[in-house]
């Protein structure tokens, strides 16, 4: 399973211009991030047994030698750096993803698979409180029982970041 994951961050690795692009017209990239991860995952090596879009209300789910994965894809425009008045309270678009992975544990433990989130937020600048409120939002996903498995940084220009997360 670490390889199929190991695939997805480092094709999300290559395409750091997209994400600079997603910044400078404030928009969330949550399609282009779902077809960029099934090109991801089905040129993995090895590959998912099976992989399949929109199944049951989840973004992506596949099979792989490690069992079934149900994938909600998410992106989220935070109200930080600098980005207060333009963007919706972060508080209430992580809830949304929050709810989302109630749903996702609810479809996964149907059918005996596994729940996870990729999730890309940003902008994120360098003031200590808002990084501070940050991880304190994080929390409420390790409270629903996801904790995070990879991180990754993508510089978007100078002050500003976007960080990429894989919750399960």
């Amino acid at each position: 399973m670490d390889q199929l994951w190991d695939a997805l961050f480092e094709h999300l690795r290559s395409r750091a211009e997209y994400f600079r692009l997603f910044d400078r017209y404030r928009l969330r990239p949550d399609a282009w991030l779902k077809i960029e991860a099934m090109a991801a995952l089905s040129g993995a090596q090895p590959p998912p047994k099976e992989l399949r879009h929109d199944r049951q209300g989840c973004d992506l789910w596949f099979s792989a030698e490690g069992g079934e994965w149900w994938l909600a894809i998410k992106g989220l425009i935070t109200s930080y750096a600098g980005n207060a008045r333009e963007a919706r309270q972060t508080l209430i678009s992580v809830e949304e993803v929050a709810k989302e992975l109630d749903r996702l544990r609810g479809l996964s433990t149907l059918s005996g698979g596994s729940p996870a989130l990729l999730l890309a937020a940003f902008p994120f600048g360098s003031e200590p409180r808002e990084l501070n409120e940050w991880d304190t939002q994080l929390l409420r996903f390790e409270a629903k029982g996801f904790t995070p498995l990879r991180t990754q940084t993508v510089d978007l220009r100078q002050g500003r970041e976007c960080r990429v997360y894989l919750f399960a």
